[in-house]
């Protein structure tokens, strides 16, 4: 199947990245007017400058928006402060500038620099996930390895979903909803793995539980994806019920509404008069 689910990796990454942005610099800021108060015990701290020094570097690099040059100052930053707990958050910042961009292997990239300073981070490791298990194909040399990386990747993206803080201008009812699509495309993530490695079982109990868990929100190619994954187990008819979903859902005219209405096609042709 050569549809992928289309360039931008996951909204919901990026609303939860803008959250963390505005949540780490307030943090940063009052730890550099207070840098002597201890902290209180959180499930896991927000990160904060040590020093003002450290905090003018960190504020003057998160206010570039040219995804090159806040790479290039991220960099830079990284190297003057190399214990700094606030390396990871501008390597973000400039995987979320990279994904609005398109650019995937930037975005990745960003996401495994961002991953090295902050190994349970839950936006990058499903940034991660979903680029590598879109972007790997057959004829690739490390296939295995990209898809080994992504199944972890959107493993550990479930652990610490949780970790994540709600924002202040968020209600407990949308940020249940984010967690929930973050969720679903970690299980998204693990059911294209599946696929490649041609275990359909495991790709439709994946895709499955993304549709648990998006509920109203599952998109067009999930369906699809779900749809076909039955058609190669030769369950044509829940395949031909899931097909109609990613038809209904789709938009008229769109390349997955075409690929749908052509799966359906086929699937009429293998199942029984209802």
């Amino acid at each position: 199947m050569k549809i992928t689910k289309i360039t931008i990796l996951c909204a919901t990454a990026t609303l939860l990245l803008s959250a963390t942005m505005s949540m780490a610099f307030q943090s940063a800021t009052q730890s550099s007017t207070a840098a002597t108060t201890p902290a209180a015990p959180a499930a896991k701290k927000t990160p904060a400058a040590k020093t003002k020094t450290e905090l003018d570097a960190y504020k003057a690099a998160a206010a570039i928006t040219d995804a090159a040059k806040l790479e290039a100052a991220a960099n830079d930053f990284a190297q003057k402060f190399p214990n700094s707990e606030l390396r990871p958050l501008l390597f973000q910042q400039a995987m979320g500038f990279y994904e609005h961009a398109n650019n995937s292997g930037k975005t990745l990239e960003m996401a495994r620099d961002v991953l090295k300073y902050d190994p349970t981070n839950a936006v990058a490791l499903l940034a991660a996930g979903q680029i590598l298990s879109e972007r790997t194909h057959n004829e690739d040399l490390d296939r295995d390895a990209r898809l080994d990386e992504a199944s972890a990747d959107a493993r550990s993206a479930l652990q610490h979903s949780g970790d994540l803080q709600q924002p202040a201008n968020m209600t407990p009812e949308q940020f249940a909803v984010i967690l929930a699509d973050m969720r679903g495309s970690a299980h998204e993530v693990l059911g294209e793995v599946a696929f490649k490695k041609l275990d359909y079982f495991n790709a439709i109990k994946e895709y499955n539980a993304a549709v648990v868990e998006e509920k109203d929100h599952v998109d067009a190619v999930t369906y699809l994806r779900l749809a076909v994954a039955y058609d190669k187990t030769e369950d044509y008819l829940t395949a031909l019920d899931t097909i109609q979903k990613a038809i209904k859902v789709s938009e008229p005219g769109s390349q997955v509404r075409q690929i749908s209405e052509q799966e359906k096609e086929r699937l009429d042709k293998l199942t029984p008069i209802k």
